[in-house]
């Protein structure tokens, strides 16, 4: 091979046995070591370009990926060192699968300082022609996005080439919560239920599944008549774990209507006799709602046993989120300001509430355009 003369510190250039071109330099990494990185092309020029850029960053202080630092080997830094100190388990716990099982598999050998956003781009083409769906594909897009956004905090990378890409969207799907009378038609069909109280309350109060599940003795207060939402339930890596609530937002107290607190009342009497009949079989975790020997109920046996609920009714087979949905719904027909049904449900921002869960019905709309066309008819 033919090596190009250049003046020390400013790298070299050579022609390969191949008829290609390559070039060499010294940089000090993002890491603090030195190390040479070498690039091939076609013709001369280029690599003279890429020395070129490349002195110019190593100059200019812009931060030079580790050469030997594989995408997969800094996911794995990243969810140990960085996402395990800041976000909730179960977050974690997300973030952990689609890393092992989407992008450590497909790019983890890609070196972190090469990964370019047309390889992002065809990534998440080549999932989508797996059939992966467009949301799957959005939470891995957002995954890597997080990530490299912490690589370029750190200065390990210039760029966080991931948010160049625009990841596919997610086709918006119209939910329709139980009417009224179909929620009528639940409660009345699974009076005698155990777990009355439970619906009720997940029904009418419009509380998350993990804030039901999560709720204590100590946060209701049945002679003022409110409970606290301070905590939520989840299940974590198999095990049940009970974790503040994500927001600000959404730590509220909430009014008790009167047929709620005769219902909870109902319940906590019954609560107390099992825990007489049982003795010492009692767990006694505190919780609202529990199994039949006092342990927290799990967050996936609750799903299924509204949804027995459900068919125990005859009524459509909706999902738990919907319910919160109808009890903001239900709420906003009544005209109760949208400020007030935000602070009953903890939603983040006013946008939420009127947008995601506003259904506004058929017969709504025709009112509100006949009360239009009565400003306007003839002879007014």
């Amino acid at each position: 091979m033919t090596a190009g003369k250049a003046p020390n510190g400013s790298g070299s250039i050579w022609k390969r046995s191949n008829g290609t071109w390559a070039g060499g330099l010294y940089v000090d990494e993002a890491d603090g070591d030195r190390r040479r990185h070498v690039f091939h092309a076609r013709t001369r020029r280029e690599v003279e370009e890429w020395l070129a850029d490349l002195r110019r960053k190593s100059e200019s202080g812009v931060p030079i990926a580790p050469s030997q630092l594989t995408v997969g080997a800094y996911l794995r830094e990243w969810l140990d060192e960085v996402a395990a100190a800041r976000v909730r388990p179960s977050t974690l716990t997300a973030y952990r699968h689609r890393i092992e099982h989407f992008l450590e598999p497909d790019l983890g050998k890609v070196r972190l300082g090469k990964l370019t956003a047309r390889e992002v781009r065809r990534y998440l083409e080549r999932l989508k022609q797996r059939g992966i769906g467009a949301r799957t594909i959005r939470y891995v897009h957002a995954t890597l996005r997080a990530a490299l956004e912490d690589a370029v905090r750190e200065e390990l990378i210039e760029k966080n080439v991931a948010k160049l890409v625009r990841a596919p969207t997610v086709p918006k799907k119209e939910h329709h919560p139980l009417s009224v009378d179909e929620t009528r038609a639940f409660l009345k069909a699974n009076r005698d239920d155990r777990l009355y109280a439970l619906l009720v309350v997940i029904a009418l109060l419009g509380l998350r599944r993990s804030e039901a599940l999560g709720l204590r003795w100590e946060d209701v207060d049945l002679d003022q008549g409110v409970l606290r939402v301070r905590r939520g339930l989840h299940r974590v890596s198999g095990q049940l774990v009970t974790m503040e609530t994500k927001t600000a937002r959404s730590r509220r107290t909430v009014p008790l209507p009167a047929f709620v607190v005769s219902i909870l009342r109902e319940h906590l009497a019954r609560q107390e006799d099992e825990c007489v009949a049982i003795g010492a079989g009692w767990h006694g975790s505190g919780h609202v709602f529990t199994t039949s020997i006092g342990t927290p109920l799990d967050p996936d046996n609750t799903t299924k046993f509204v949804k027995r609920a459900l068919k125990t009714a005859g009524v459509r087979d909706v999902r738990m989120h919907d319910f919160r949905h109808g009890c903001v719904s239900v709420l906003l027909e009544l005209r109760v300001p949208p400020r007030t049904v935000m602070e009953i449900v903890g939603h983040a921002s006013l946008e939420m509430t009127m947008n995601v869960y506003g259904h506004v019905s058929l017969d709504d709309k025709k009112s509100a355009l006949d009360q239009l066309g009565e400003l306007f008819e003839e002879g007014s």
